[in-house]
């Protein structure tokens, strides 16, 4: 995207080379009185002065770019008593440009000194439009309207204490990556516009808005980014109605199509250690009809809310919620519920909620993923950390590190909308939130050197694939089930015609014994994820490794063989672990002897025994 900020600007710059015009404001005074084609050349009027309407409709009827600036005396300057500090222009009709111009309140600045510390020096006491302008500037204006309707391309930046629509305009870029060029205010709203880029700003809410019905979505915005430069602080937005009932939505998405938040602090105060407003009660909340959405790496927390007077019981909070119809939703890589230090005491209700809705739920969507920084960090909420309702399904829950919330880290809600954990049921017939998948039953955890041996079953589904996920945690959830602090790893398994798959895996993954082990299942085809299972302490190898008396590796032939001589009993099982991979299993026979043997290897060969990392590795060198 910088490429089109890039090439707009190059053109931006022609055309006020070519024009190479600047008016300047010297009245606050609301009046229009020059004469002729109300051209730059025919300013001022008799007055003598250069009113705020005068500059628009002299920057209007002329051609070229013009910049507005402002050098209003302070003798001139009303309103005090409301805005201290700063020239207050009160146009009666409001203002607005309709061709490309640069309005530069910086300039009053540069004339009168930095008179109003905290923001800009310049405030149009009125709605403030960009009409259709292309390249086009607003900066350094106080407690103003900011509006673009239509044109492109358009650079808003460094105005303090405003609210800005964009409605029906492309690839404008509001804030920026520079100290300094971002805004501070209220909203910034994205009505029916596409292609916007919001960065660096601080302000209490984003609305992304469009209108699917009418042929407006709002495609492709960006709030945020993948650098911590591009990121907003969105604090949070809630009223309280007059029965002492909150509600508010700080990030409003409402019929986009790759909508993508990225980066971005929500629900706090700048530092991230406090509550930015305790009457908000959605963090990013999609509403009507999304696709494509993709939240990632947002610190998102301080979203509760509490009720008073007749409301004095109600206790709400939901950092995002998922409402409406579409889907195809990517969020990964967000802290949920944790303030700046990671701590998890900025916790909703719910970390990840979802709401049936009339036209058709939402589908397909992937929260976490088993890569580096796609899973989220859900912690800290008073009930679960994610919940699906019914009759949501196709929501892949994947990598994610769940504690500290009060209730489960995932609840599966069936249709008789019961809070808790669900019991599995044979071949999985039940139906709820994401089909009530069933989870798997762990039966065995054994710590190993760097990896768990996890034995156990699973009933789903005949004849069909799942991915199992297993996790470890120092506690366990007082229902017994999951959370699922600390994710390990994943293997597959494949349910035959009872629906039945046994399993005895290697997980890899550094543990401590007397730690909890739980999983979950997905079904691969729906992409629909179980809650957590319960429980299973890991506990540490029986095996006595003094036994050993040899562990040898040789090679002949371009085979490697490996033997084990020990007085371990017989049918004891040993896991030799190679350095190019494939790990063996080797069964202590009568004679207390075991061999294994990898064919075709070649160069330097180390093998351990994962079950007694004490014992010294046999190495040998393969031709």
């Amino acid at each position: 995207m910088r490429w089109i900020w890039a090439t707009l600007a190059i053109t931006a710059l022609i055309g006020r080379a070519a024009s190479a015009q600047v008016i300047t404001v010297t009245t606050s005074a609301d009046v229009v009185d020059f004469q002729g084609a109300q051209q730059v050349g025919d300013l001022p009027g008799p007055d003598g002065k250069v009113s705020l309407a005068e500059a628009g409709l002299a920057s209007d009827n002329t051609p070229g770019v013009q910049t507005i600036g402002f050098a209003v005396p302070q003798g001139e300057w009303e309103y005090q008593w409301l805005f201290p500090g700063r020239v207050v222009l009160r146009p009666f009709l409001g203002f607005r440009v309709f061709d490309t111009a640069v309005l530069d309140a910086t300039t009053q600045t540069e004339f009168t000194g930095d008179t109003y510390s905290d923001g800009g020096e310049v405030v149009i006491w009125a709605e403030t439009y960009l009409i259709d302008n292309i390249g086009g500037e607003m900066r350094g204006f106080d407690n103003t309207s900011i509006n673009l309707s239509g044109g492109t391309g358009n650079i808003i930046q460094s105005n303090s204490a405003s609210n800005i629509t964009v409605y029906d305009s492309s690839f404008n870029l509001i804030g920026g990556t520079h100290p300094g060029e971002g805004n501070t205010g209220g909203t910034i709203k994205i009505d029916r516009a596409s292609h916007n880029v919001v960065v660096g700003n601080t302000f209490s809410r984003v609305r992304i808005l469009g209108w699917l019905g009418g042929g407006q979505p709002a495609v492709g915005n960006r709030v945020g980014g993948s650098s911590p430069d591009e990121r907003n602080y969105i604090t949070g937005y809630g009223t309280f109605n007059g029965e002492g009932c909150p509600g508010g939505t700080t990030v409003q998405i409402f019929d986009s199509l790759d909508t993508i938040i990225e980066g971005n602090w929500i629900g706090t105060t700048p530092d991230g250690m406090r509550q930015g407003n305790n009457a908000s009660v959605v963090g990013v909340g999609f509403e009507g009809e999304n696709h494509g959405a993709m939240i990632l790496n947002n610190r998102i927390a301080g979203i509760l809310a509490r009720g008073y007077d007749h409301c004095r019981n109600y206790v709400a909070g939901y950092a995002i919620a998922l409402y409406g119809a579409g889907g195809d939703f990517v969020i990964q890589g967000n802290s949920i519920g944790l303030n700046a230090l990671g701590e998890p005491v900025l916790g909703s209700v719910t970390g990840i909620a979802s709401f049936d809705y009339y036209l058709g739920p939402v589908r397909d969507i992937l929260i976490g993923g088993p890569g580096p920084g796609e899973g989220n960090e859900i912690a800290g909420h008073l009930a679960s950390g994610i919940e699906i309702v019914n009759p949501l399904a196709g929501i892949r829950i994947s990598g994610n590190s769940l504690h500290h919330n009060s209730s489960l880290g995932i609840d599966l809600v069936p249709a008789s909308f019961e809070r808790g954990v669900t019991p599995n049921d044979p071949m999985d017939g039940d139906s709820g939130g994401n089909g009530l998948q069933n989870f798997p039953v762990l039966s065995e955890a054994v710590r190993r050197e760097s990896s768990v041996r996890v034995i156990g079953a699973f009933n789903s589904r005949s004849e069909r694939s799942y991915t199992l996920e297993f996790f470890a945690g120092a506690e366990c959830d007082a229902t017994g089930y999951g959370e699922g602090d600390r994710f390990l790893g994943a293997v597959q398994v494949v349910t035959d015609v009872a629906g039945d798959a046994l399993f005895d895996a290697v997980v890899p993954g550094d543990v401590v014994v007397g730690e909890f082990l739980t999983a979950t299942a997905t079904d691969n085809a729906s992409g629909e994820t179980s809650e957590f299972s319960a429980c299973i302490e890991i506990a540490g190898s029986a095996i006595d490794c003094g036994a050993i008396r040899k562990f040898t590796a040789k090679c002949r032939d371009g085979t490697l063989t490996a033997k084990v001589v020990s007085s371990l009993p017989e049918g004891t099982e040993l896991t030799l672990a190679r350095n190019g991979g494939d790990p063996k299993t080797v069964t202590i026979n009568a004679r207390g002897k075991g061999k294994a043997k990898w064919n075709g290897q070649s160069g330097a060969q180390a093998l351990r025994i994962e079950e007694c990392p004490e014992v010294p590795e046999a190495s040998t060198t393969c031709p």
